[in-house]
């Protein structure tokens, strides 16, 4: 009786040696296979290619963990967008400058047209803002003196004669002719900017006609959605029925908190109204959003307006009833005639 009592004892400290090393060795990188571990390990191990079903629960778990960590059952990718477009503060208005530029023929290249007189910092303008709020990544270059060949037409084949801020283009060709607003990335970032889901110029619902023509106690003729964001947000063209020769066109800015406008009254000829030799009628296809942004002053709309003879850029600044038109005059010049 006593021999098995020592015969026991001696075999419980063996195994405390042994169970001891092991986890020693463990600790210290060295890897120490008990029985009962090796067993373990074969039931984890992959046959004929298949997915390894321990290693696939235990990655269950932690998708469940990190589901179950954030709100309301958003992903992680989305909890991590809203917390970078949460530290994304609107533009600062007072900082902005309008500097417009137009592409080269192989869509490499940029030069100035307009310049607002109070830009020095020509080489910290690092951003092209294209239709629709497209973003790109600029590098300055110099500046190019005009030649006599300028033909004085801002159009990508006059790109080489005329006077400007040259710039080149780090990213996706950009479209030749086209105007550019110019930034700088630290002022405006693509989170500032609405993200458009338009596909095009879309006719106006009758409802919101019927809207439009109550709160501008004027009867709509024909009106258009030129463009649209992910976040409800529209830009109208609504023409109204004339009043003899006297003619009315209006932009409008359609939100979750209503409808702002701004008027265009004109006098036609019946040849020109709004634009030379456009006949008293508006092609809501002329018009395109450079892009729309959110400033610590309301919405900014930048609109090209398009022409028989040119464009015409339009700066309009979301205020508490309606729309105000910036004093930014951009304009460019492309007929042949």
């Amino acid at each position: 009786m006593k021999k098995n009592k020592s015969f026991l004892l001696i075999s419980i400290l063996v195994m405390l040696v042994l169970f001891g090393t092991a986890a020693s060795c463990n600790m210290c990188g060295f890897d120490i296979t008990t029985p009962s571990s090796a067993a373990e390990a074969s039931t984890s191990e992959t046959t004929d290619g298949q997915t390894d079903q321990t290693s696939s629960e235990t990655a269950g778990i932690s998708e469940e963990t990190a589901v179950e960590a954030t709100s309301s059952g958003e992903t992680l990718a989305e909890t991590a967008v809203e917390s970078n477009a949460a530290g994304i503060g609107p533009i600062e208005f007072s900082k902005l400058m309008p500097v417009f530029a137009i592409a080269n023929e192989p869509g490499k290249k940029l030069i100035t047209y307009h310049i607002d007189e109070g830009v020095t910092n020509f080489q910290e303008l690092n951003g092209a803002i294209g239709e629709d709020g497209k973003l790109y990544a600029i590098e300055y270059v110099g500046k190019q003196s005009a030649n006599d060949q300028d033909s004085f037409r801002v159009v990508a084949a006059n790109f080489d004669n005329m006077e400007g801020h040259i710039y080149k283009n780090l990213e996706n060709k950009l479209t030749a002719s086209n105007s550019y607003y110019l930034c700088n990335s630290e002022l405006i970032n693509k989170d500032n900017l609405l993200s458009s889901v338009s596909s095009g110029t879309t006719i106006l619902d009758d409802g919101t006609k019927t809207q439009i023509s109550g709160i501008k106690n004027r009867g709509v003729q024909d009106a258009w959605i030129i463009d649209e964001y992910s976040d409800g947000t529209q830009v109208l063209v609504a023409v109204f029925e004339p009043d003899g020769n006297n003619l009315l066109m209006s932009i409008a800015l359609k939100t979750a908190d209503g409808i702002k406008f701004i008027d265009y009254p004109v006098v036609s000829d019946g040849q020109s109204a709004w634009r030379v030799d456009d006949g008293g009628k508006i092609n809501p296809k002329l018009f395109t959003l450079l892009f729309t942004a959110r400033t610590d002053n309301g919405l900014l709309a930048v609109i090209n307006w398009a022409g028989a003879e040119g464009e015409t850029t339009l700066a309009l600044l979301e205020g508490a009833d309606a729309l105000t038109q910036l004093p930014w005059e951009v304009s460019r010049y492309w007929s042949a005639g």
